[in-house]
């Protein structure tokens, strides 16, 4: 059985992506994707996901566990580095030059946390 599929510019998907999706995912369309003439990529609706899944040998689980399995060593680095970088001001060291050190301090001192403006600590916390 073939699906149904369209070609478009990305400008044109763009005009109403709301209304382009809606009918990917209820009839099954596939949007191929174009990129000054050139296919680029393709949305598809997500039954066709899990059957290239099933051929390529990855679940779409196992990707997402991955990559959550990242971005929690990457929280757990971003803290560490802002553990380490905290403690170096308190002892007086720099941390990545002398215009950040000035600036980080002067944050400190006023009683704002640079780190905080970190979108991967902030959900982390």
């Amino acid at each position: 059985m073939l699906n149904e599929m369209e070609a478009m510019s990305i400008t044109t998907f763009r005009e109403n992506v709301a209304e382009r999706l809606r009918k990917v995912e209820e009839t099954g369309v596939q949007l191929w994707l174009k990129r000054r003439g050139r296919l680029g990529c393709a949305v598809v609706p997500f039954y066709q996901v899990k059957v290239l899944d099933a051929l390529l040998g990855r679940s779409v689980e196992e990707v997402v566990r991955g990559m959550q399995s990242e971005a929690r060593l990457w929280q757990a680095a971003k803290r560490i580095q802002a553990a380490e970088e905290r403690a170096r001001l308190l002892r007086g060291e720099g941390i990545g030059g002398a215009t950040r050190t000035r600036l980080v301090a002067r944050m400190l001192e006023e009683g704002y946390d640079p780190w905080e403006r970190d979108a991967v600590l902030r959900r982390s916390r």
